[in-house]
């Protein structure tokens, strides 16, 4: 039976490249086609557990984030990835397709990088792409910093259905969520600086978005762990607090979009070795599915993916920049366009390729690799 090894850099099941991966190990393609799935995960969290329901055996590793970090745990990790067996070795990242380059040095044993962002494009994307065997992007403008001319691009899947409106508002509400303003901003994130989180808030404070709260869905990153209360102290001396709900990491977010007006993908440029826009952005691919129109700072995979055939699904910002997202807000407080912009996203996303699809790419990837094709 062959053997499928894969690295993770993070431990949680928030992120959409965990998501991404787990929707096809869910899926059972891999299984169906005869692979054997491992699994190595470089921080503690629950995306362990979460592997381990996928009946993928996983073992913890503790390895820093950081370049230096990885080098310096090289040796343990090629220990443990050698140990496996593995006939093919998937990076899932950036920061695990780096330490498994480096693990794997003089190794003849072909890897595949998924690669989801932007983030160490400048210094990384051409060393890494040249060396994997394989490099697959979420999206097609994730993948040309890489050089790779034959990159197969494999997009997330088609979101499930999200809850009724009012289902999701009652979730909500049982966590603490009780809305101020007749409008929701909502957005689903990791807590780090490049999120843009602070963008909106700032953007509240604007004279004409009196009309909107802004719900915050995500926990702080291990890497960034005070960004919360740096969140909430900026609402604070902006006279905003009582507009910003920050409900923490909720598992499935998702489907509460429902719940919102609006749902903002506000990556920005700011924080070193970050993305300096989003890659695929599977939260407005879930805004689109719960027919909710999308505000995304800056042009990329996303503004692509809003021009539909129905018409625009969202608003793309000219620049990442607080009053610019508080004129969106303001083009967004009619009912009739927010009604136009989400129906448009709806219609276009029931052409979404579905898990299924995704998982059958995927495994060709990978049989292909072994083969040596």
């Amino acid at each position: 039976m062959p053997r499928l090894l894969i690295v993770s850099p993070y431990g949680t099941v928030a992120g959409g490249a965990e998501q991404w991966l787990l929707g096809i190990l869910h899926e059972g393609a891999l299984a169906r086609a005869g692979w054997e799935v491992d699994a190595i995960v470089m921080q503690e969290g629950p995306l362990r557990d979460a592997l381990r329901e996928e009946s993928v055996t996983t073992i913890a590793l503790t390895i820093p984030a950081s370049p230096v970090g990885i080098a310096m745990r090289v040796p343990s990790l090629r220990r443990a990835i050698l140990a496996r067996s593995p006939d093919v070795v998937v990076g899932n990242g950036v920061k695990a397709q780096l330490a498994v380059t480096m693990a794997l040095a003089g190794s003849r044993i072909p890897t595949i990088w998924v690669k989801h962002d932007h983030s160490h494009d400048r210094a990384l994307a051409r060393i890494l792409g040249q060396r994997a065997t394989y490099v697959v992007p979420t999206a097609l403008e994730v993948g040309l910093p890489t050089g790779r001319t034959d990159a197969i691009v494999i997009e997330a899947a088609r979101p499930p259905e999200p809850l009724p409106a009012h289902d999701a508002k009652q979730e909500l509400q049982a966590r603490g969520w009780t809305p101020e303003r007749r409008l929701t901003l909502g957005t689903i994130t990791r807590l780090v600086p490049y999120k843009g989180v602070d963008l909106a808030i700032q953007a509240l404070a604007d004279p004409g978005s009196e009309q909107w709260n802004l719900l915050v869905i995500g926990g702080d990153d291990p890497a960034t762990p005070d960004e919360s209360t740096r969140l909430g102290t900026l609402a604070e001396n902006l006279g905003v607090a009582d507009r910003v709900f920050l409900a923490g990491a909720i598992p499935g977010a998702g489907r509460l979009l429902t719940a919102v007006d609006a749902v903002g993908v506000l990556t920005r440029p700011g924080q070193p070795g970050a993305p300096t826009k989003e890659g695929y952005g599977i939260v407005a691919s879930e805004a689109m599915m719960a027919a909710v129109p999308v505000v995304v700072a800056q042009s990329g995979p996303i503004s692509r993916r809003l021009d539909t055939p129905e018409g625009p699904a969202g608003i793309t910002l000219a620049a990442p920049e607080p009053p610019l997202l508080a004129q969106a807000l303001h083009t967004l407080s009619a009912d009739d366009v927010r009604h136009r912009l989400g129906a448009a996203g709806r219609a276009a996303a029931q052409d979404f390729p579905t898990q299924t699809d995704i998982a059958r790419q995927f495994v060709d990837v990978v049989e292909r690799a072994r083969g040596g094709r």
